[in-house]
């Protein structure tokens, strides 16, 4: 089987918010590629940049007089430097060729707008005739597992649950066939049920239309129901990457493993679970050394004196850890 190309290249992104307190780090440069037909997870506490770092890849964080900008680093889509372009060629990428699912649907979705139109203005935009536009719309609607399709276009958006407009908000991104879907916490305020009937749509999605899917979260049951690959997030940083199974069987950041740990097994001999101590670290302070040392139960002085390097464990498996390594290089791990 060939190897899948890469659709999207993250290297060295840094993203700042100006505070009273001076400058936030909210990404600090992390660096990742996303292939063509994979579903990539980037997983984390809330406030580690994650969402950040995909405003930053949709230009919604980018302007220097803004209170959160880019500082360093570069994004490519399909070789083009998505930071580069002008405004109007960033619009005819946005929605088009990459489109994003916000955290909450209702807040996405317009209450003066039924939900069909809400759908059938992304259609038309590529001058798509309107009786045709319609009829796409009610196969969207169907596509995404909406009940009643035919009814359900034409209800405002306070009359749907938050599974119907979860839904929505997919067909509508959906609408112009993106070579790259971003959902942004796709499951967040949703029952357990419908969780997973998100999760099951979006891969039998990307299956069908071939797309790739960046996945944010901080949910690692998520990260197990629908991620090929895994990056895992701390304090702006990326600290562990690699394929979804390998990351699970053998995690090598502490942090990763700590998050695993505190994940219910549903087990009536399940021991406590385990938690994580401290908070994370204050973004305007400069840190020298690891990011997670403070509340790291395995830290040495090297720690608190030298940032950790992203190392190569094995083929698509790195990590960025000083316990990779001992104190006279030999691996510790």
């Amino acid at each position: 089987m060939a190897e899948q190309s890469t659709l999207l290249s993250v290297k060295d992104l840094e993203i700042a918010f100006q505070t009273p307190a001076g400058p936030a780090k909210a990404v600090n440069k992390i660096s990742f590629d996303i292939k063509q037909g994979e579903i990539f997870a980037l997983v984390g506490e809330s406030g580690c940049g994650k969402s950040s770092a995909a405003h930053t890849v949709m230009r919604l964080i980018n302007s220097i007089n803004a209170p959160g900008h880019r500082t360093g680093g570069s994004v490519c889509f399909k070789d083009k430097d998505l930071l580069q372009l002008s405004n109007d060629e960033m619009c005819g990428i946005r929605g088009k060729e990459i489109s994003m699912i916000f955290q909450n649907p209702l807040d996405s979705l317009n209450p003066l707008y039924k939900a069909g139109y809400q759908v059938y203005e992304a259609i038309v935009l590529d001058k798509t005739p309107k009786i045709e536009a319609w009829q796409k719309v009610e196969s969207l609607f169907r596509d995404v597992r909406i009940s009643d399709p035919e009814q359900r276009i034409y209800a405002y958006p306070q009359e749907l649950s938050g599974g119907m407009r979860q839904r929505v908000m997919i067909g509508m991104m959906l609408s112009r066939n993106p070579q790259l879907l971003i959902a942004d916490e796709p499951t967040t305020a949703l029952d357990v049920t419908i969780q997973a009937q998100i999760l099951d749509l979006i891969k039998s999605l990307r299956d069908t239309m071939g797309m790739a899917v960046w996945v944010i979260t901080h949910d690692f049951g998520i990260v197990a129901e629908i991620a090929d690959r895994v990056g895992v997030m701390y304090a702006g940083v990326l600290v562990e990457e690699g394929d979804v199974f390998e990351i699970f069987d053998h995690p090598k950041h502490p942090y990763t493993r700590m998050l695993l740990e505190s994940l219910p097994q549903g087990s009536k001999n399940d021991k406590r679970l385990q938690t994580i101590p401290g908070i994370l670290p204050n973004p305007t302070i400069d840190i020298r050394g690891c990011r997670f040392e403070e509340r790291c139960p395995f830290k040495f002085d090297k720690c608190e004196m030298e940032v950790p390097p992203m190392q190569r464990m094995k083929p698509g498996h790195y990590v960025a850890c000083h316990l990779t390594s001992d104190r006279n290089g030999d691996s510790a791990l």
